[in-house]
C-alpha cells in the first residue's frame, strides 16, 4: 500500500495575500487539480495536510473523497506537515509520496512510475527513498519506505532533503522530463505564466 501525503497547509506569503491553492487552475482550483491528479494515480490512499485557510481549502476539495489532516504546528515549516502527514497514515502503508499541491503541471505517469518503481524494489530492499530526476537535478514528489518513518518523525529542521542527502545508498532515481512540469507556483507572477 502506498498513500500520496499533499501538503496543502502553507501560507503562500509570497503570493501577496491570496492563498495559491485556491487560485483557479483549468476548471477548478489548484488544490483540487492536484489532488485530482494524485486520486487518478493508483496510489491506495491520497491525505491532503492542512494548516492555513483549512477550513477554505477543505470546502475546496468536498468532492474528493480524501482524508484530512490539520497540522496545528504548519507555521513552523513543511517538515511539520510531512510529519503530520505520516501520523495519519494508513498503518498498512508501506510508502509515502511526498506531494507539493503547487505543481500543476505535475503528471499522473510520473506518479505511478514512482509508485511502480517502489513496490518492485520494495521487495529486495527496507530502506527506499524514490524521486524523479530531470536536467540532472532531484525534484519532487520523493517517495519514502515505512522504514524511515521514525527517522522522518524525529527529525528536525524545515524539510526532509537532508534524509535524502544522508541516504544516498537508498535512492532510486526515475528519469523524468519536461521540465517544466517540476515547476511551483510562489508569485504572482509565476501565475501568470502558469497561465499564458
Amino acid at each position: 500500500m502506498v498513500s500520496v501525503i499533499v501538503l496543502a497547509a502553507g501560507s503562500s506569503r509570497r503570493m501577496g495575500g491570496s492563498n495559491k491553492l485556491l487560485l483557479p487552475w483549468k476548471n477548478s482550483t489548484l488544490i483540487q487539480h492536484a489532488v485530482e491528479v494524485c486520486m487518478e494515480s493508483c496510489a491506495d490512499e491520497v491525505l491532503v495536510v492542512l494548516g492555513h485557510h483549512s477550513s477554505r481549502i477543505k470546502n475546496a476539495l468536498w468532492s474528493c473523497p480524501v482524508q484530512f489532516v490539520v497540522n496545528p504546528l504548519y507555521e513552523q515549516g513543511m517538515l511539520t506537515s510531512i510529519q503530520a502527514g505520516i501520523r495519519g497514515a494508513s498503518p498498512e502503508s508501506e510508502g509515502w509520496i511526498i506531494f507539493l499541491s503547487d505543481q500543476p503541471r505535475m503528471s499522473v505517469s510520473l506518479l505511478n512510475r514512482l509508485i511502480e518503481s517502489f513496490r518492485m524494489h520494495h521487495r529486495l530492499e527496507k530502506d527506499l527513498i524514490v524521486l524523479p530526476v530531470c536536467d540532472g537535478i532531484r525534484r519532487n514528489p520523493v517517495l519514502f519506505s515505512r522504514s524511515f518513518r521514525e527517522r522522518l518523525l524525529n527529525h528536525r529542521g524545515d524539510r526532509a532533503r537532508e534524509l535524502v542527502r544522508t541516504h544516498e545508498n537508498c535512492i532510486i532515481e526515475i528519469g523524468a522530463e519536461p521540465a517544466e512540469m517540476f515547476e511551483d507556483v510562489d508569485t504572482p507572477d509565476e501565475y501568470e505564466i502558469l497561465k499564458t
